[in-house]
């Protein structure tokens, strides 16, 4: 990493810590780096210069190009940003490179919106006494965007919410995840290269206890956009004022079987969707609810193709599944898996090695589990069978979550009525509840979230309508000679 970058960017300068906190890397435990932890001081630095940015709204044009620049650049440094974000998350080179591939398009798809931005017209001519009005809005950004990102996307979720806010016309405050802050720093440093005026982009990393709080806490903060837990998610709602926001929470994803489904198909696609990135997506398969007449053929499949999966150092060619984040997260999720050992032979995996999860596939486990509760955020993936896809719907309705849900059936008449009665925010067909592209709505319901992202949707979401109307006098008819 550059010695440059110290985690704390303030109107376009890399400031000196006073305090730094260690990043380490999540497979070998060895530090990486020490990256400054942002005091409340200097997050209201970073606020105040975002606000004295914010005055001055860049072009659309300029905001596109400095995007595509960004974009360009991000694919031009892979190789130093897959090392960092190796190290930083544990995650597999597949999964780097195939986030930054994904980022570089994301921000070229932001960069596409900053010039799509338009207001409409209102008929206001149609109300009697108005007829020689008319109006029409334009949409100005809300000011300020506070950003605070997970870990298990750094450069993706970072993305998702520093693009549009640009694109937008907006000024970012953002606070990366205090264990992978190291992939931002990088894209942070890019924006500056790519033309970004110093201000629009304020980096302060730390806590969420310390530098979180003192960003949701400031009411010049117009829009925080925010993916993590639910209970962060509460005190981010609670906390914010009046500001708007968009809160991508907590998912026990399940994807929902039928007898008739293509169960080679569901097999390959679960079992990259329930294990990839250590099973830490929101979107992760974490329940296979499947129909009893195709369980005991699906379990047979899942076993080859789970059995199967390499786990261990993500640097190693073949490795399909990393350590998890720390080995304090392994821990839990261990002790789910044995709590689904309690009673219940058909347990596969899930071992522990320090920070490394064995991969774990749970078949028919008890209802009252936490695995079939609660978000796992692990490598696990739960078999239960059900009696019917009505029923399976309804046990996903019965959840506090309600994100996304996949479906596999050939029958269209029960896909569509399946998805009309499932309370969550996407119904993936033929596919699991992790599909995702990036120019999609993508959002929850319930304990889920709040809003959706997407380039074109949160660019709305990121800017005001304004409102101008025009009292229009009747032109007077013209003299003809003398």
């Amino acid at each position: 990493m550059e010695t440059g970058r110290t985690g704390l960017l303030i109107d376009g300068q890399w400031q000196a810590p006073s305090n730094v906190v260690t990043v380490w890397d999540k497979y070998t435990q060895q530090e990486i780096a020490k990256v400054a932890v942002a005091t409340p001081a200097d997050v209201d630095r970073a606020i105040t210069g975002a606000q004295a940015a914010s005055r001055t709204v860049l072009p659309a044009a300029r905001r596109q190009e400095i995007l595509l620049k960004a974009a360009d650049f991000l694919v031009a440094e892979q190789e130093e940003i897959v090392a960092l974000y190796i190290a930083e998350t544990g995650f597999t080179r597949t999964d780097a490179v195939n986030e930054l591939k994904r980022t570089a398009d994301l921000y070229r798809l932001c960069a596409g919106e900053a010039v799509r931005i338009a207001g409409e017209e209102i008929p206001v001519a149609a109300t009697p006494g108005s007829e020689n009005r008319m109006a029409f809005t334009t949409r100005v950004p809300v000011g300020i965007v506070g950003a605070i990102a997970p870990f298990n996307a750094p450069l993706s979720t970072v993305a998702h919410k520093v693009g549009p806010a640009l694109a937008a016309g907006n000024a970012v405050v953002l606070k990366p995840a205090e264990v992978t802050p190291l992939c931002a720093m990088a894209v942070a440093d890019i924006f500056q290269r790519a033309g970004l005026p110093a201000g629009y982009l304020q980096v302060v990393c730390g806590s969420g206890r310390t530098t979180g709080d003192a960003l949701v806490r400031d009411n010049r903060i117009r829009f925080f956009t925010f993916t993590g837990s639910t209970a962060v998610g509460r005190m981010i709602k609670a906390n914010s004022g009046i500001a708007r926001v968009h809160l991508e929470l907590g998912a026990n994803s399940a994807s929902i079987v039928a007898n008739d489904a293509d169960l080679d198909l569901v097999a390959r696609l679960a079992t990259k969707a329930g294990y990839r990135k250590a099973g830490q997506v929101c979107t992760s398969v974490q329940r296979l609810l499947v129909e009893r007449g195709v369980f005991d053929e699906l379990t047979e499949k899942m076993r080859r193709n789970v059995g199967a999966l390499r786990f261990g150092d993500p640097r190693a060619q073949g490795t399909d599944v990393g350590p998890m984040i720390a080995a304090k997260e392994a821990e839990r999720a261990a002790s789910w898996i044995a709590e689904a050992r309690r009673g219940n032979d058909n347990v596969l995996g899930g071992q522990l090695d320090g920070s490394v999860l064995e991969p774990a596939l749970i078949i028919d486990p008890l209802p009252d589990i936490r695995l079939l509760n609660e978000e796992a955020f692990a490598p696990v993936v739960t078999l239960v069978p059900v009696d019917s896809v009505d029923q399976a719907v309804q046990q996903v309705n019965d959840g506090q979550y309600g994100l996304q849900t996949g479906l596999f059936t050939r029958d269209l008449d029960r896909a569509f009525h399946a998805a009309k009665s499932l309370q969550v925010g996407g119904v993936i067909i033929n596919d699991t509840s992790s599909y995702h592209v990036d120019s999609m709505p993508y959002g929850g319901v319930k304990d889920s979230g709040i809003g959706v992202e997407g380039p074109k949707f949160a660019v709305q979401d990121m800017t005001d309508p304004k409102l101008i109307v025009l009292n229009l006098n009747t032109p007077k008819a013209s003299k003809e000679g003398n």
